[in-house]
């Protein structure tokens, strides 16, 4: 017999991230004055947002139990495609800027696609070659320059205020509340979570496996392209560092929020409160003015004991 919080927590596994949410939050206001300051929860609140975008992304490829560990070359490359055209090409209207870059994470998702759900190449080896071949565009593309020259409206977009609120707080709200009703209400959804059970009875059921594993690539592509578009808008300028290290952040945020790395369970809702609670600690990390490489150590912390909670979920969840 297991004790009832574990029962609990295995049946609401995003519990987990609203639990280190509030336990970091009321630390922080604890610790440090500067943490709720106006000017750092808005810089919470744009970290939060463009990793959450990319984590949605995720959510899609982790339901199908793939990963995708390109999503940080993809919003590098998205951000510097944006950036090169308002560099060298000053003028171009907002929406094709746009396009280009959300075109961009498509394609990139579409290569990853193509490789795992058709060639049948392992996932987590096709995906790392792939970021190491799109940030290889990022370095090419950005030729070492800051790409600058974003128009005023781009900038709102990034960092302006709608009716007092981020842009892109309002953009992920948004993009989070779509998703939700995708996965829990659509056919879509309820394949993605079916072949992440159990890929083998989902084709048996008849669901087209490697295509919704090609949309789910795509899909995350793209999410994958707006979050470097959203990210190059915020801060005005692209270079070729953008997006590293986003991909552990984002497969952090999303397992702390319970989405299982196993495929087949996790929700919106999980997402938004691990990538918030992702956010909170990497802000007051800098607040508590602790080293990068501590940083980078205890990031990769959070994620093991993500990662072993789930598998622990996953016992429970199984064998009760």
């Amino acid at each position: 017999m297991h004790d009832p919080l574990l029962l609990r927590l295995a049946s609401r596994p995003e519990l987990i991230g609203a639990i280190l949410l509030v336990t970091v939050t009321t630390a922080l206001l604890l610790a440090t004055p500067t943490f709720a300051t106006e000017e750092n929860l808005l810089w919470v609140c744009y970290s939060f947002s463009v990793i959450g975008i990319a984590t949605l992304g995720m959510l899609l490829v982790f339901a199908a139990a793939d990963i995708d560990f390109a999503i940080g070359s993809e919003i590098g490359l998205a951000a510097v495609i944006a950036g090169r055209i308002v560099f060298f090409h000053p003028g171009t209207t907002g929406w094709l800027v746009f396009a280009a870059a959300i075109g961009s994470g498509l394609g990139f998702g579409f290569v990853n696609g193509l490789i795992v759900a058709n060639l049948k190449f392992n996932p987590f080896i096709a995906t790392l070659a792939t970021s190491f071949i799109g940030r290889g565009f990022v370095m090419v593309l950005s030729q070492n320059r800051n790409l600058s020259g974003f128009s005023p409206d781009l900038l709102f977009l990034g960092e302006g205020k709608t009716f007092g609120l981020p842009n892109l707080l309002i953009i992920f709200t948004a993009l989070a509340v779509f998703w939700h009703l995708v996965l829990r209400r659509t056919v879509f959804g309820h394949q993605l979570y079916a072949i992440g059970g159990n890929p083998n009875a989902a084709y048996l059921s008849g669901v087209p496996v490697d295509r919704i594993r090609m949309q789910a690539y795509v899909l995350c592509g793209g999410l994958g392209g707006l979050a470097g578009f959203l990210l190059a808008c915020r801060l005005g300028v692209a270079e070729q560092s953008l997006g590293i290290g986003y991909e552990m952040d984002s497969i952090a945020g999303a397992v702390i929020g319970g989405v299982s790395i196993f495929g087949g369970a996790g929700s919106v809702v999980g997402v938004v409160l691990g990538t918030a609670a992702m956010a909170v600690i990497r802000n007051g990390l800098v607040l508590l003015q602790i080293g990068a490489s501590w940083q980078t150590l205890l990031t990769g912390g959070v994620i093991v004991l993500a990662v072993a909670i789930d598998g622990v979920r996953r016992r429970i969840r199984n064998y009760g």
